[in-house]
């Protein structure tokens, strides 16, 4: 008996350190590194096993273990308590991956309250439909999820595998709650009979707290030499056959070079979207030796080894420009594989392109970068260098671009070929143009867009659009549009593309009187996305063209590749085209939830197959529905993302829902400049950012007013955001930011239409010469190192070396003076040498400016919001060098300018004979006053400063013919 009861006894003392031991492994070994809680987590972990890996979801990291519950005796409860810091804090982001296994019952997270549930979301039922509170999603948690709790006091949104790399819209919530959701502790509840797995809960006060995207194996994949076997000369290209398949080079008369490898009915079959008017190929010869095959243009060469397959691509002169990687430097090809290249580059160039990126890198060597879209992110495949070459590597799906020790490279996920192209030229501008000129040149858009744009999200009736309309009238301050915004159909749901009459009752009326009232634009959100049940949804429904689960807002997107599906879109868009809307901002076409578009498949084939180009195929639709509804009307079209040649539909781009920061703000410089570098010009950023910020802060306020001075200098002009606390009532008009803000940010507006003559010219260049108007430096003083990878210093056309300020309380900053010119203080007219830092003044109402000597600014005397050739124009000599300058006018708003329909008229400054000519008129267009009154500044430290009304030195009357003017 003693024996049997010491044996019962060590048993239980057995069972017992055992228990321990678990609880100690499951304390230690789970729940590591999880931030937001005082504890890891306790209860009864009987029924509790700890796995290995982590819970596998699509984009999320997979981390080393997961829960794994099974109720079969009792209610399994594991809590948490929050941490104090997080108690009280005004939003509290939750994140976590849940699969739901087996039962009836819930399994999923609690929030608690002095041990009273505020919250529930998990799954429930046998259907494991996914439940937030007391509502039922139409997900079923069906495999893994990833669910984002966005918790505030009276508030809470659900979000089901959102995309990670920006903050999402509470509008795009797959569902809100209101009531009291305060809590202070968690519970992971797995009622009896049910089963399933969790991993990874996280709190924090920021969304990228609590975000984990996966980090992909991205080895380049092998390449080996590629033999060449025979070649002919055909159809305007030369085709190789290799012993890996057919290379096909295709020269063009502007500088380009098409490289194409893979099976020959591939190559012939091969959709190319950025190409999609070919153009005229160059006359070329080839010429053959024992080693390689030249072909030769009058611009450039390039060789194939016959031993290897390497291309070699040379200048006009036979300089080596960039090579693919000797000894093989591409992969092989087959349906769907992964396709890859590589290239060998000399250690002194830089590289600029690639799109937007909020990585504040601006030359590229060294870097690498994923190319996928999503917001805040613009993946454009487009590079260039300050050697004379470009490359656009032509495909679609996700890829890698890396440069390093080894040499640049691309790869891509699916290709059934290598496609990619060349560019040559002596300078970037050179590069733009031959890039421009193979996949289409940027039309003219509207003489008012380039003016300023207010907007918030939202305004949200007809009456608060006219409202601040008149207050702006009011308050002096100039706005050329105002953006209404998303969910005017409100009622009728996503996708209806109808006004709520009970939100605006008059909308003809509404846009007359903002025309003529006002001489303001409206401009209205619209999104490629339907919500279930409304008439639009169900006709896109019963032909099958949406794409089924791809989410935006409230909705499922349409197939955008589709002919009919873009077809019986732009049918349901016309009555709101009839209405006479002046702009069109097409938001949430990355797609939007970027992870649910990928799992599925397009007209055009798999999603992961052409997933960065939604952007370029949706404004495609509109813009040409635009150009046969309204023929001879220049198209306003804002896009939230972009790929290669999106430039030839007109679209401008903006740089998405960023984050309220100085932070934020340098990156966007550096955003900007490689984004309009790949060669599409129009680009903008929210000003102030997008997620926050308070304007009663006196200290967003000067984030506010920077980034204002900043964006006056932006190809367009537009301050936008969702306000703290992000209930899309407070104001983002300039009133709201205190007296002094208004001040400072009305004189910049004032001074960006005073600059109209010069914007618009450099609009005029982008379509005529395939000009880029914000300008990193590599693109005006590419010999000067020191400029290489300047990240807080561009070029607003020639003219105008812009210096913005981005760091809180900053009232000096350094600026580098690039070589080859003197340089003239906008402000003061204080002149400086070039190839020196100096130290600038930089109070708070102003950014340092900078003019080269012998730049010729035209300037508005008086306030003009639309083209008045009549008008009187200032126009300012900056001394110290000859310059030139050459005025575009036309129109402003008809496609006229395309047939010959615009004028040119020439000045020239003569620094020795202190002469400025103003030469012979070139053209005319329809409404063009014959005579012009011509006010000539000479700059100096009394005169031609800033915005300051000036005494001309010569007042001209112009008739359009040649006249020196002595000075």
């Amino acid at each position: 008996m003693k024996s049997g009861k010491n044996s019962k006894l060590k048993t239980q003392y057995l069972k017992f350190f055992c228990l321990l031991f678990c609880l100690v492994s499951f304390s230690s070994g789970y729940g590591q590194g999880e931030r937001g809680w005082k504890s890891d987590w306790k209860g009864d972990r009987s029924e509790v096993k700890i796995l290995e890996p982590g819970l596998d979801v699509t984009g999320v990291a997979v981390f080393k273990n997961r829960l794994f519950l099974d109720a079969k005796k009792d209610n399994i409860k594991l809590f948490r308590e929050l941490s104090d810091e997080y108690r009280n804090t005004k939003t509290l982001w939750i994140s976590f991956s849940v699969r739901k296994i087996a039962g009836n019952g819930r399994f999923g997270l609690s929030l608690l309250e002095n041990s009273q549930e505020k919250l529930f979301v998990g799954a429930v039922g046998q259907d494991k439909t996914i439940c937030f509170g007391s509502k039922k999603c139409r997900e079923k948690m069906e495999s893994a999820v990833q669910l984002i709790l966005r918790v505030e006091k009276n508030k809470a949104y659900l979000f089901i595998n959102p995309p990670l790399a920006s903050v999402p819209d509470v509008e795009g919530a797959s569902m809100t709650l209101s009531g009291d959701f305060s809590f202070d502790r968690i519970t992971f509840l797995c009622e009896k009979g049910n089963a399933g797995e969790f991993s990874r809960v996280v709190a924090g006060e920021q969304f990228a707290d609590v975000v984990f995207p996966r980090k992909s194996n991205d080895d380049l994949r092998s390449m080996g030499k590629q033999p060449v076997i025979s070649w002919k000369k055909a159809e305007g290209a030369l085709w190789i056959n290799t012993e890996s398949g057919v290379l096909q080079l295709k020269p063009y008369e502007f500088g380009a070079l098409a490289v194409h490898s893979g099976s020959l009915s591939a190559i012939e079959s091969q959709k190319n979207y950025a190409v999609s008017q070919e153009p005229a190929g160059a006359k070329f010869s080839v010429k053959e030796d024992s080693e390689r095959i030249l072909l030769k243009t009058d611009r450039f060469s390039a060789t194939v080894e016959k031993r290897t397959g390497q291309i070699c691509l040379y200048d006009r002169l036979g300089k080596l420009l960039i090579q693919e990687y000797p000894g093989g430097g591409r992969s092989e090809t087959g349906y769907g594989e992964k396709v890859a290249c590589r290239f060998s580059l000399s250690p002194e160039e830089a590289l600029y392109g690639l799109g937007q990126f909020r990585d504040n890198s601006l030359n590229l060597r060294g870097k690498r970068r994923e190319l996928v879209q999503f917001n805040t992110q613009a993946a454009v495949p487009v590079i260039y260098s300050t050697k004379g070459w470009g490359i656009l590597w032509n495909n679609p799906s996700r890829t890698i671009f890396q440069d390093n020790k080894m040499g640049m490279s691309f790869q891509s996920d699916i290709g059934d070929i290598i496609s990619y192209y060349y560019f040559v030229g002596d300078k970037l501008d050179d590069l733009i143009a031959s890039y421009r000129s193979l996949t289409g040149k940027a039309p003219m858009i509207p003489y008012w867009s380039l003016g300023y744009h207010q907007s918030r999200n939202k305004y949200a009736t007809q009456k608060e659009v006219m409202d601040i309309a008149e207050r702006m009238h009011k308050e002096n301050i100039p706005m050329s549009t105002i953006f209404i915004d998303y969910f005017y159909w409100q009622k009728y749901g996503t996708g209806s593309h109808r006004f709520d009459e009970n939100l605006f009752p008059d909308v003809p009326g509404m846009l007359s009187s903002l025309h003529k009232n006002y001489n303001t634009r409206a401009v209205i959100t619209i999104w490629p996305t339907f919500r279930p049940g409304i008439p639009n949804y169900e006709e896109f429904n019963r032909a099958g063209l949406l794409l089924d689960g791809a989410k935006a807002l409230d909705g499922i997107i349409y197939d955008a590749f589709s002919p009919k599906a873009a077809e019986i879109y732009w049918k349901q868009v016309m009555p709101l085209v009839d209405l006479g809307i002046d702009g069109w901002f097409l938001d949430g076409c990355e797609p939007d939830q970027v992870n649910s578009f990928l799992p599925t498949v397009t007209h055009d084939g798999p999603a992961l197959k052409v997933r960065n180009l939604y952007p370029l195929v949706h404004a495609t639709t509109f813009y040409n529905g635009l150009l046969k509804a309204r023929p001879n009307q220049r198209p306003y079209i804002l896009t939230r993302c972009a790929w290669a040649s999106q430039q030839k539909v007109g679209t401008a781009v903006w740089s998405g829902d960023i984050p309220t920061t100085f932070d934020e703000l340098r990156k966007q410089v550096t955003a900007g400049l490689n984004f309009v570098a790949c060669g599409i010009p129009y680009w903008t950023t929210d000003i102030g950012g997008y997620s926050g910020g308070d304007p009663a802060d006196k200290n967003y306020r000067e984030v506010f007013t920077r980034w204002f001075q900043y964006g006056t200098f932006c190809p367009v002009f537009r301050a936008h955001g969702r306000r703290y606390p992000g209930n899309t009532k407070v104001p983002n008009e300039l009133w709201a930011y205190g007296a002094e803000a208004q001040k400072i940010c009305t004189e910049f507006i004032n001074l960006r239409y005073a600059l109209f003559p010069y914007i618009y010219t450099l609009s005029g260049q982008i379509t005529r010469n395939h000009y880029t108007p914000m300008r990193l430096l590599a693109f005006d003083f590419p010999e000067d190192k020191k400029i290489l990878d300047c990240k807080n210093q561009f070029m607003y056309g020639p003219s105008l070396l812009i210096c913005p300020v981005l760091n809180a309380g900053d009232r000096k900053r350094e600026v580098y003076l690039p070589s080859g010119k003197r340089w003239i203080d906008f402000w003061t007219g204080e002149n400086y040498e070039s190839g020196q830092t100096i130290v600038a003044d930089a109070p708070i109402e102003r950014i340092p400016v900078y003019v080269p000597a012998g730049s010729i600014i035209p300037m508005n005397v008086s306030l003009l919001m639309n083209p008045d050739s009549s008008a009187p124009v200032e126009v300012r000599v900056y001394q110290g060098a000859d310059g030139r300058f050459e005025l575009y006018e036309d129109d402003g708003e008809t496609f006229d300018c395309e047939r010959g329909e615009y004028s040119l008229i020439p000045f020239m400054w003569n620094e020795k004979k202190r002469t400025l000519t103003i030469g012979k008129r070139q053209g005319a267009y329809k409404g063009m006053s014959k005579e012009r009154e011509f006010r000539i500044v000479l700059v100096s430290s009394e005169k031609g400063r800033g915005v300051e009304k000036n005494s001309p030195d010569k007042v001209v009357k112009y008739v359009g013919k040649k006249v020196d003017i002595k000075l």
